[in-house]
């Protein structure tokens, strides 16, 4: 759990805090969309697709829960950190998340430390990723619309 505590927490709760210095309007608007992300994704998977270790009897999803308040809203920042200095085009910059959010999750199930079952690979969490990624970048999107986000 303490691997759980600094690689889904800690490391990423430096990393928005930096850049929460540098754009905190952006952190503001885009840390609650990674925790939905975060809850609905995992959440609709748990116990029917994968499990993240260490598990526990009474609440098996308590050991994601350090990556739902802390990877997952550090992903959606920085894909929207980007994207507002539009510094990569958008399509390519969805596929270079979705590519590399899928790389890190394929060293967590290969470590031992994500467990897919009933059918669930790789090939389909890319696909959850890109729907997820393809989400933050209309969420921008509506945000530039309307002028929240400038």
């Amino acid at each position: 759990m303490w691997s759980n505590l600094l690689i889904g927490l800690l490391i990423p709760g430096v990393i928005i805090g930096y850049l929460f210095r540098k754009k905190p309007a952006l952190v503001i608007l885009m840390y609650p969309l990674g925790v939905a992300i975060g809850f609905v994704g995992s959440d609709w998977g748990f116990e029917l697709f994968w499990k993240v270790s260490p598990t526990y009897e009474n609440n098996s999803s308590i050991s994601a829960f350090p990556y739902k308040i802390g990877y997952f809203p550090l992903l959606t920042s920085l894909f929207g950190y980007i994207r507002t200095k539009e510094i990569i085009k958008t399509p390519l910059l969805i596929f270079l998340f979705t590519i590399s959010t899928t790389f890190l999750e394929f060293l967590a199930v290969w470590s031992g430390k994500i467990h897919y079952f009933n059918g669930w690979n790789i090939f389909l969490t890319f696909f959850i990723y890109l729907a997820g990624f393809i989400g933050a970048f209309f969420y921008i999107k509506m945000l530039k619309k309307y002028k929240i986000l400038v």
